[in-house]
């Protein structure tokens, strides 16, 4: 996937709410579609694997691939749900929403199937799973829906930069996810990284981490490490160092005063980490800027 030349077009948004019972009988999509099942039950096949899906459930079907879904039960079905490709593409505005098999299309609908840019690695969205955080998902979703639905000027910007916050979201889940196990690492870990990032203007040691989270040095640094593809220390570090890049380059304000609002103690401390970090001083750094 070239991220550069990413341009989502958003085909449907919308909260849906429909009455049971309810069935959508197998089709294949030309694009994608992400339900989230909101109120209701239900079951859905994919490929001939079937899901049980519960309210806080999210579904994602992918261009090419049969599927059915059903409601179980009574209760009302609510699934908010965006059809999307990944790419605006010149017949992107043509193209509807599917709810045909394979051999009920024209040779011409034949012809537009996307390409599945969210299965291979390392951009991958599974067909079921539960958002680790369904606040912040639910939130995203319904900002695309809003801007899609009352399309106030400019809302097509909105509509795709919606978008691609949202597939980060939840390809950043899923790629967290892929290393943690089932014993709440992921939360653990998101509060310690929470505090070292609310302390970039001052210093932050092993021992405040292992005393505020009452874990040992080594146990804290290989969970984090494996998390983050650095210790937290060295977290702390990139994270003070960013904040100082922005601070030289895009601001005139002194660097001994930078150093002291990041908390060293003085600018030789402050020159030293940075030159470790960027191979350069900071007034080196702020001249080629």
């Amino acid at each position: 996937m070239n991220l550069e030349q990413i341009s989502p077009f958003i085909r449907v948004a919308m909260d849906s709410i429909i009455e049971t019972p309810w069935t959508i009988t197998e089709r294949v999509i030309w694009d994608y579609e992400l339900l989230f099942l909101m109120e209701g039950n239900l079951e859905v096949t994919v490929e001939g694997q079937t899901y049980e899906g519960s309210p806080g459930d999210v579904f994602f079907f992918k261009p090419n691939e049969r599927h059915t879904i059903c409601s179980k039960g009574s209760q009302t079905i609510r699934q908010p749900h965006i059809h999307f490709d990944i790419n605006m593409q010149p017949d992107s505005q043509e193209v509807t929403v599917s709810f045909k098999s394979r051999d009920q299309m024209s040779e011409k609908e034949q012809g537009w199937f996307r390409d599945d840019l969210l299965s291979s690695h390392p951009y991958v969205i599974p067909h079921h799973f539960r958002p680790r955080d369904p606040a912040r998902f639910e939130q995203l979703l319904f900002d695309v829906i809003t801007e899609y639905e009352t399309k106030p000027p400019y809302y097509e910007f909105r509509v795709k930069s919606g978008m691609l916050d949202l597939l980060a979201h939840l390809l950043r889940e899923q790629y967290y996810g892929s290393r943690t196990n089932k014993d709440g690492q992921f939360e653990f870990l998101s509060e310690i990284r929470t505090y070292i990032d609310i302390r970039v203007n001052q210093p932050v040691t092993l021992e405040e981490l292992t005393n505020k989270f009452h874990v040992s040095k080594f146990h804290l640094i290989h969970l984090f490490k494996n998390m983050f593809q650095m210790t937290p220390i060295q977290y702390h570090q990139h994270i003070r160092m960013e904040r100082a890049k922005n601070m030289i380059q895009f601001s005139n304000t002194p660097i001994s005063q930078i150093a002291d609002q990041l908390g060293f103690t003085n600018i030789h401390t402050f020159s030293r980490a940075f030159k470790t970090v960027l191979g350069q001083s900071p007034s080196q750094f702020r001249s080629k800027s």
